[in-house]
């Protein structure tokens, strides 16, 4: 009999919540840039360039954090298991933080934003506003330990709710007073982020408490090399992170009066496939705290199965009908015979196929997390980022005009090699799980152990 909090019905229940969280953070760029267009007697699209340079810097340094979660679901078996998560994570935190401050406060930091860019007004721009998104760090550290727990016990409505603040919050800054606090267009996006950002953390600290005095203690053995897992798990996501580096260094290969076309045309389908992706990037934690046992994540591989499949029939939905003209040109502005649309539409045809990759690879990372085999993760990150180090050093590169083309069809390749290595991980440990990490998934020589 499969139990009650396995069953599909309630899997979806469970990750309805969660996928919406990850819809309305990538909402979260949108509500910015539009403040920013908002600015009285400024240059807005200048101002979007200092922005996009400072968003793209930050979340490469936050990128450690961004696991939080799952370190929160993993660590926080038994009576201490709450204080370790949140000790390791804020120490992440603390020191991302100091790093920022340090990068912010020293020409340190303008001489690395300037390596992004050959505009110096740009890069001084983003530097000056580097210092405001210091209390971000600790505040991601803390919300993703406090999520976890609600996470653990089924009430991931709290987690959306959280967000639905974060959203409310920064939409009300930006747009409501942003003239009004005097900020250029990329301090005003970083100071509407940290506010953003520690108001969703406090919704998360309050109601997780709330929630926990209502439920009975966690109980279990303690993880025998917590900080390890956790730092190979932040070292993973880190590696994953800065593979974007690669993806656009790739669309920008092309001949020099291709570029601004090219990077357009990818700027547009990898927004298109981030907001496709987040109820794939969902299934992360909701795998780590539901794999706990074989059947539990041979239950949460079908579950993403059909969440991928979902995912990848409504982008095709929206890249082969009527429906595409609409997004692109209605919604986007592109022009329907202008060469941004021209090397979009095959780049949009690969892109297809990304929600359903995404699922299996978030899936199978959860698998992972919830048997403590993070060395397994950063491994199988580390080789793709090879790859595609590889593919843009020797200039592997198919066709000579089309960089988003070039791109995509990458990261479809090193997404199959890492759910490869990710699944043969997942079915043949290299060694046998401990008493207090059980194996998720066990291949045939495993079952014919004992």
């Amino acid at each position: 009999m499969i139990p009650a909090g396995l069953r599909l019905r309630r899997l979806f229940a469970l990750w309805t919540p969660l996928a919406l969280t990850f819809l309305l953070l990538s909402g979260g760029t949108p509500v910015v840039n539009a403040s920013i267009n908002r600015l009285v007697g400024r240059d807005h699209a200048r101002e979007l360039a200092g922005y996009a340079l400072l968003l793209s810097f930050a979340v490469f340094l936050h990128s450690p954090l961004l696991v939080a979660r799952e370190i929160g679901i993993k660590l926080t078996d038994g009576k201490h298991g709450m204080r370790r998560a949140l000790l390791i994570c804020t120490v992440a935190g603390v020191v991302v933080a100091a790093l920022e401050l340090l990068l912010g406060f020293t020409p340190l930091g303008g001489v690395i934003l300037g390596a992004f860019t050959d505009d110096r007004a740009l890069a001084e721009a983003a530097h000056r506003a580097l210092p405001l998104l210091a209390p971000m760090p600790l505040f991601i550290a803390v919300r993703g330990v406090f999520q976890a727990q609600e996470i653990r016990s089924d009430n991931t409505i709290l987690v959306g709710l959280g967000t639905l603040v974060r959203l409310g919050v920064t939409a009300l800054l930006g747009l409501g007073f942003g003239d009004a606090l005097g900020f250029t267009g990329a301090s005003l996006g970083a100071f509407c982020m940290s506010v953003g950002i520690a108001v969703e953390t406090g919704v998360g600290v309050l109601g997780g408490r709330r929630s926990a005095r209502l439920r009975p203690p966690t109980t279990g053995e303690p993880h025998p090399r917590p900080v390890r897992f956790a730092l190979l798990l932040m070292l993973a996501n880190t590696l994953s992170v800065g593979s974007l580096i690669f993806h656009l260094r790739i669309a920008g290969r092309v001949p020099p009066e291709g570029q601004p076309a090219s990077l357009a045309a990818f700027q547009e389908v990898r927004s298109l496939v981030f907001f496709l992706n987040a109820g794939a990037i969902a299934l992360q934690s909701l795998t780590t705290a539901k794999a706990l046992t074989p059947e539990g994540a041979a239950r949460m591989m079908r579950f993403a199965l059909l969440v991928g499949i979902g995912l990848s029939a409504v982008a095709a939905v929206g890249c082969f009908t009527p429906l595409r003209d609409v997004v692109l040109v209605t919604l986007l502005g592109e022009r329907p015979g202008g060469e941004v649309m021209r090397l979009l539409l095959p780049a949009l045809a690969i892109g297809v196929a990304m929600p359903f990759l995404q699922a299996l690879r978030f899936a199978l990372r959860g698998v992972l997390i919830a048997r403590g085999a993070t060395a397994a993760i950063t491994l199988s990150t580390g080789v793709t980022l090879l790859l595609l180090a590889s593919a843009l050093a020797f200039a592997l590169l198919p066709s000579l005009d089309n960089g988003a083309w070039n791109s995509m069809l990458w990261w479809t390749a090193t997404l199959v090699l890492e759910i490869a290595l990710l699944l043969r991980a997942a079915l043949y440990p290299r060694r046998p799980p401990l008493a207090e990490l059980p194996a998720p998934l066990r291949s045939p020589r495993e079952s014919t152990a004992g």
